[in-house]
């Protein structure tokens, strides 16, 4: 698929999935004592940037995130800054040097409505799919016992789609237990990493968008070409 660039994907209505990984897939997060300082990190700047986290889940060489930004043209800003104060903190703990991930994050659009759920269950299914715990709630470094088991959790903002599963709390618990243990057809789509995810609308939207970028991109004219004899 081809990549597109971050400031055609930036909207209001858009939700992001943020992937970035290990340089040659090497550990990210040696123990847990690692994956705390970089949730405290997340929430530090979240503040800064007005970051509104729903769902996450720190793996050993990778991690994932679901956010959406009151000023979306401020996504690399806030990675930049979270990755970089990451990567002081491990050269320091572990006397590291060199590159610790792997380059450019990964932040497909997600519209909200369409495809946030369904973004929220692939990245708390990581831990299962790596066959790490026989229940997604069971590991404790992403955002699933919120969701699944209601466990407080101050770093997250709740999937607004969430609520509309049931009137009661206990009853959204469990559907969403289901919903993380059951097939989803738009999974595929979503392992893709690349791209916008959302409904035909949504995707024409954002490619008028695009075209209205290239037309108003500024440069240097082209040089014409020379007379024909």
């Amino acid at each position: 698929m081809t990549r597109v660039a971050r400031r055609r994907q930036w909207t209001e209505e858009a939700c992001y999935h943020l992937i970035n990984r290990g340089r040659n897939r090497e550990t990210i997060f040696r123990s847990d004592a690692d994956r705390q300082h970089f949730l405290d990190l997340l929430k530090r700047y979240q503040g800064r940037f007005e970051v509104r986290c729903f769902h996450y889940c720190l793996m050993s060489n990778h991690f994932h995130l679901a956010v959406q930004l009151k000023d979306p043209r401020q996504l690399s800003a806030f990675m930049a800054g979270l990755q970089r104060s990451y990567v002081h903190y491990f050269n320091r703990r572990y006397r590291f040097v060199g590159h610790l991930f792997q380059g450019r994050f990964k932040s497909p659009s997600i519209q909200r409505d369409s495809y946030l759920l369904s973004c929220g269950r692939y990245i708390e299914r990581n831990p299962l799919a790596a066959k790490l715990v026989s229940l997604p709630w069971d590991y404790p470094w992403s955002s699933c016992r919120y969701y699944a088991l209601g466990e407080a959790n101050a770093l997250l903002s709740e999937n607004p789609c969430y609520s509309e599963f049931a009137a009661t709390a206990g009853r959204r618990q469990q559907l969403w237990q289901e919903f993380l243990l059951a097939e989803d057809p738009k999974e595929a789509a979503i392992q893709q990493h690349e791209g916008n995810l959302g409904d035909e609308e949504y995707q024409t939207r954002l490619a008028e968008r695009q075209g209205r970028y290239v037309r108003s991109r500024r440069g240097r004219p082209a040089k014409a070409e020379p007379a024909r004899v």
